[in-house]
């Protein structure tokens, strides 16, 4: 049965969306603090990098770590992109941290306070005013609720091995096939299970391109191993320029992947 609202209860209805949009965008200022410079950037359709601190909080002693988060942050803006370190902050979800913020997350490296954040660990971190680094499933999340699209990282997670023993598999794999974020990377950390891990990530529907500037056959694609540009595992994707790339990722977000 179809019946025409009055003019009351249509602005009642206006009124009660109006009211839960802002209650939500308040919400999301509460828990998810947003620099000035990358809100700037948001408005005026300015590209922005995504990248994870748990390189700094539990990858890297001081002040190695804080030296190369600058140094990082350095090469994205040299390439015409604004950087946008991400990190929970005594319990508020921090996106585009200053100088102050990074040498703190610094300092704290091999304290034994900082948590090393994952999705899973979100919730607990933020509820009891916790503060740590975002690993690359956190920030990827975080990245896509802000409208962040590109996320670039040293290696992610992946499978670990004699996984049959432990079923050790890093929640990046899960939340790369969730999350409609592109993340640059040199692939998966050596120490892990390479093929094992692209076959995970096939499973979670996760499309793998190199990129490298070279034209390949498609039986000689090798997915990088973190510190080498070889790793004996084949991929069946490659990009040859940044047009291409360009291209993958609108294709991508089209088909909301």
């Amino acid at each position: 049965m179809v019946s025409q609202l009055s003019s009351q209860q249509t602005q009642d209805i206006y009124s009660h969306l109006e009211y839960n949009l802002l209650d939500i965008l308040h919400l999301k200022e509460s828990i998810i603090k947003m620099s000035d410079e990358i809100k700037s950037a948001i408005v005026d359709y300015k590209p922005i990098v995504a990248l994870e601190s748990t390189i700094i909080t539990h990858g890297m002693p001081f002040p190695i770590n804080f030296q190369t988060a600058q140094n990082v942050e350095k090469i994205v803006r040299n390439r015409g992109a604004i950087p946008a370190t991400i990190a929970v902050i005594e319990g508020q979800i921090c996106v585009g941290l200053n100088k102050q913020q990074l040498l703190l997350l610094s300092q704290e490296s091999g304290s034994g306070r900082l948590t090393k954040i994952s999705r899973c660990d979100l919730p607990v971190v933020m509820s009891t005013g916790g503060t740590g680094g975002t690993t690359v499933s956190a920030t990827s999340l975080i990245a896509n609720r802000c409208g962040i699209d590109v996320f670039t990282t040293g290696g992610i997670g992946g499978v670990h091995r004699d996984v049959q023993h432990t079923m050790d598999i890093s929640a990046d794999l899960t939340e790369l096939g969730r999350t409609p974020v592109t993340v640059i990377c040199s692939g998966v950390k050596s120490i892990l299970d390479i093929p094992k891990t692209l076959q995970y990530l096939e499973t979670q529907g996760v499309c793998v391109v190199v990129f490298d500037g070279h034209q390949h056959s498609p039986q000689s694609v090798e997915f990088p191993a973190f510190f080498s540009r070889k790793s004996g595992s084949q991929v069946a994707y490659n990009a040859t320029t940044a047009e291409e790339v360009s291209r993958l990722i609108l294709a991508r977000n089209e088909l909301g992947l």
